[in-house]
């Protein structure tokens, strides 16, 4: 019986996450209150606060099941892809699977919202789940040769650029899974075919 309710206390934690992420993407931390959160998950408000303390205590969370879900698969594909170009394909095809287009919210929400301790903490989330993976790929590809190494654009530089260049092609809203999947696959090809072969005529 205990495991039942163990079960059952760990699937309210999912769905309070999941619920609090589509709000707070949609409409912002501000704009959403516990109760909100409680009533859209068919729970009561002290059910909610028995899972979490307050509602900065859910941001994190669904905060850091983002960056952990993204660094999961980050490790993944640098296993699996030596290659650098399809290395950077393939962390622009997960980003734009999973991502929509417009993250202003939550960068507005890291920056206003969450106090100066938290911010740093999500900082090096961050870094750990979208940068380094990045970075480590190119400075391996700038070490074998696979990506040239350009005095106006060092690694860290170029990897905050590619990183950009991935948020520019992530699309505005969820779709249908294949109707995605033939977006991520098309615009991920893009974004290397640039990055890789530029635009200039040789």
């Amino acid at each position: 019986m205990a495991r039942k309710k163990e079960v059952s206390a760990e699937q309210t934690q999912r769905t309070i996450i999941a619920t609090a992420e589509r709000l707070f993407m949609s409409h912002g931390y501000r704009a959403i209150s516990t109760r909100r959160i409680a009533e859209e998950c068919g729970i009561t408000q002290p059910a909610l606060y028995h899972h979490f303390p307050n509602k900065q205590a859910i941001y994190l969370e669904v905060v850091r099941t983002i960056m952990v879900q993204t660094e999961r698969a980050m490790t993944d594909v640098l296993q699996d892809y030596a290659n650098s170009r399809e290395r950077i394909q393939r962390i622009a095809y997960f980003m734009i699977m999973n991502h929509q287009g417009d993250m202003t919210q939550m960068f507005h929400d890291l920056q206003y919202e969450i106090d100066e301790e938290h911010r740093q903490t999500i900082q090096d989330w961050w870094m750990r789940s979208y940068f380094n993976p990045v970075m480590q790929t190119l400075t391996e590809g700038i070490a074998k040769g696979d990506v040239m190494s350009l005095p106006s654009a060092p690694p860290m530089e170029l990897s905050f650029f590619v990183l950009e260049m991935m948020k520019s092609f992530l699309p505005p809203s969820k779709q249908d899974y294949e109707a995605r999947r033939e977006f991520a696959e098309k615009k991920s090809t893009m974004l290397v075919d640039i990055l890789f072969d530029g635009i200039r005529k040789k």
